[in-house]
């Protein structure tokens, strides 16, 4: 190869290009004008002797040594220097393409700042050091921290760690193989660090790109991608607005690789503690703990201006038209079962006992049944219910009883929105209304009465005894549907163990106390401080009022001097056996145990489901064993309706979920689903079906009334036409009574046939 023989070089830069092992002796021969040759990084394993001997002893000759096996031998070796040193550099005067081979070459090349001449520029072109290699655009740019080094000068390239090492962040740049130290904890052995510490294990996560990874914690957290984001269905609140932000712009840094910023590289901070959200299906998780559509505030446990909450679940409200229509709807349904009631006190069935009696009967059936169910809806949040259950819990919001939670009124006008402290001061409130209401219509009325002329003194007693009757009846009979709401919201807010919940977001805050009736309600602030000391005023009627039945029960059940206060009594031992007159306010107890007491356990405890299970098998197989009831049909509906919560506690405990992260927020089996309404509506569909039958059957018998009464009135009228004939008109002119002979037959058919019947 004698290419440069005898040319008019006068600087020469060889930086792999050269790809032949060998070059010829002669190939630099009579270049008298060279003054600089660079062979740079080119493969050369050996060099002719004599190679060199023509160049000029002002010649500069720089070989790259790290292939050679020896110098080359000749007379001018003294003027060859081994591989370039940092401080090699080059003034050339070139042409823009030039210059980009030289710092595609590793160069890094500045202007002279002499100007330019001839069209051609003038550069200072150097060499990138160790540690270094060249963008490819005139700088050379410092091997990153993570996989790579560089241990030679003049590369366009870093080299790259061995596998499972790294350049620590504080010894960067490598400058050369023994700079990568093996990887920290938890991360990746059999790949290469690339711009990290090597990436974390599978379930790791690190809070700096350069540092160990962490086990991800057991709940809460999702560990992907080198980070921990907040799992769905899980809360956390940040300590202060610039911690989220730091956060968030290291995750979204460790998933860019180059062109990482530096910034964000680590993060200082600690993450917030991860709290189960109370309402499954509210929380999206992520950075910033997003709510789902609906949800807002702490836990995301706050329904939205546009959302009612309803068994743990913010649903959307419905139009303003079918929202009102609805709350005049419950008022209206509740007023026809009053009158029904007012209706049936003077018919009375086979058994000597009158229409009120069973239908107040089988009313208090089904709305404690209801009572309960709901209650439990509510209490075991970590259960997945049937979907159905969101659909049909407005309806048992009716049913139980619970007036101001199934008119979704906040839906009508957020002002109407209910707090735990509004709804205990309205059950109060409404209990004293309704006592004193119904009170003050019996002394009016009573007054009334005694006023009246036109009726005798005895007549007078009669009226009012028969008022006090009523009025004490349906007293007692609101009194007994309400104890269990009264005292749920009476507990809700008074500030013993387990009402109340301790939050803590992160290790280093201060903890709060949260009211678990509502999250957004900071426990003894000073507006739970002002109702929970009114609340404990009353605080005795959850225990103390069924107590006070007993003892009026037992004084009055049989008495003859209180008639009216033993008839409102009725209410409560009516329906039972003589025997077991005591059996509601055993009830009684069982659905404050079941509605109220329940919350007193741990929402994330498997206690919560296994009192239940308990509670509520041990009162129906006490219920099974002794059949307190003595109306047939009653005493089914109330052996089914035990049997029915048993059902619904065995299937939330089948169907807890202790565990959130899940995918499934609800049990979606078409089975269960249709198993679980049919069983949970046949209790109010039984109810019904009798009362229509009942209804079919009177009716049957008033139209059968009116069919004989005409016939009989027929056959009385041919009866006295057929004797008009035969008498003569005279006779028939002084007669002025009809005989009680013909006044015989004409009753006789009707009497026949109510003997027939």
């Amino acid at each position: 190869m004698n290419t440069f023989s005898e040319t008019s070089l006068s600087t020469s830069y060889f930086s792999t290009t050269i790809r032949s092992n060998q070059l010829k002796q002669k190939a630099f021969h009579n270049l008298s004008t060279l003054h600089s040759l660079t062979l740079f990084n080119n493969p050369f394993s050996l060099l002719p002797s004599g190679i060199f001997d023509e160049l000029t002893p002002e010649t500069k000759v720089s070989i790259t040594c790290k292939n050679l096996l020896e110098l080359p031998p000749g007379k001018c070796a003294a003027l060859i220097k081994c591989a370039p040193s940092a401080s090699f550099h080059l003034k050339i005067n070139v042409d823009a393409a030039t210059l980009r081979s030289l710092e595609s070459a590793g160069f890094s090349c500045k202007d002279c700042f002499h100007g330019a001449f001839g069209g051609v520029n003038c550069y200072i072109c150097s060499l990138c050091t160790t540690g270094h290699y060249s963008d490819r655009h005139g700088s050379c740019v410092s091997c990153p921290a993570g996989g790579f080094y560089q241990d030679e000068i003049g590369q366009i390239d870093p080299k790259l760690c061995s596998v499972g090492t790294y350049v620590p962040k504080e010894s960067y740049p490598g400058r050369k193989a023994t700079d990568c130290q093996a990887c920290p904890y938890g991360t990746l052995s059999n790949e290469t660090a690339g711009y990290r510490a090597c990436r974390c294990l599978d379930n790791f996560y690190r809070k700096d790109r350069f540092g160990p990874c962490w086990t991800c914690p057991s709940t809460g957290i999702v560990c992907k991608n080198d980070t921990a984001i907040l799992a769905p269905k899980y809360f956390w609140k940040w300590l202060n607005s610039t911690s989220e932000e730091c956060y968030r712009g290291f995750v979204e840094n460790i998933a860019t690789d180059p062109g990482y910023n530096d910034t964000y590289s680590k993060f200082r901070g600690s993450l917030p503690i991860p709290l189960k959200c109370p309402r499954l299906g509210s929380c999206k998780g992520g950075i910033d703990s997003e709510c789902h559509e609906g949800y807002r505030g702490i836990l995301c446990a706050t329904c939205t201006a546009d959302h009612y909450l309803r068994f743990n679940t913010c649903i959307k409200c419905p139009r303003i038209t079918i929202a009102v229509i609805s709350s005049a709807g419950v008022v209206i349904l509740f007023l026809a079962v009053f009158m029904m009631v007012l209706w049936g006190d003077s018919k009375l069935t086979d058994d000597n006992r009158t229409v009120a009696d069973v239908i107040m009967s089988c009313f208090k059936i089904v709305i404690g049944f209801h009572q309960v169910i709901a209650g439990i809806f509510s209490a075991l949040v970590r259960v997945r219910w049937p979907i159905t259950l969101v659909v049909m819990e407005k309806y048992l919001k009716l049913v139980e009883g619970n007036i101001l939670q199934f008119a979704p009124l906040s839906c009508i006008h957020p002002g109407f929105r209910l707090d735990p402290f509004v709804e205990f001061s309205l059950a109060i409130g409404i209990n004293i209304s309704v006592v004193f209401l119904i009170l003050l219509y019996l002394l009016l009325k009573k007054r009334y009465i005694m006023n009246r002329m036109d009726i005798f003194p005895s007549q007078k007693l009669d009226k009012i005894s028969s008022l006090k009757k009523s009025c004490y009846r349906n007293i007692f009979l609101f009194l007994l549907l309400s104890y269990p709401m009264t005292s749920k919201k009476i507990i809700h807010i008074l500030p013993i163990p387990g009402i109340c919940e301790e939050t803590c977001f992160t290790k280093d805050s201060k903890c709060i106390s949260l009211l678990k009736a509502d999250y957004s309600i900071h426990c003894l602030s000073p507006r739970h401080n002002v109702f929970w000391h009114i609340a404990a005023a009353f605080a005795l009627y959850p225990a103390a009022f069924p107590l006070l039945l007993l003892v009026l029960i037992y004084k009055y059940r049989e008495s003859q001097a209180h008639e009216e206060v033993a008839f409102g009594l009725r209410v409560f031992c009516e329906n039972y056996k003589k025997k077991y007159w005591f059996w509601e306010i055993a009830e009684m107890y069982w659905k404050l145990i079941l509605i109220s007491l329940i919350l007193l356990f741990e929402s994330e405890s498997r206690s919560r489901i296994a009192f239940s299970v308990a509670t509520a098998s041990a009162f129906g197989i006490a219920y099974t064993i002794f059949r307190p009831m003595k109306g047939r049909f009653e005493d089914r509906l109330q052996t089914y309706a035990l049997w029915v919560i048993f059902f619904d506690v065995c299937l939330g405990a089948i169907y807890s979920q202790p565990d959130v992260s899940d995918t499934k927020s609800e049990n979606d089996s078409i089975f269960i689903n249709v198993l679980f309404v049919l069983v949970n509506s046949s209790v109010l569909l039984l109810t019904l079906g009798k009362g229509i039958l009942y209804l079919k059957y009177t009716w049957k018998n008033v139209a059968t009334c009116h069919v004989r009464c005409f016939e009989a009135i027929c056959k009385g009228y041919l009866t006295l036409k057929r004797k008009a004939g035969r008498r003569s008109r005279q006779d028939l002119q002084s007669s002025s009574i009809i005989s009680a002979e013909s006044i015989e037959e004409l009753v006789q058919p009707l009497t026949e046939q109510d003997s027939r019947d």
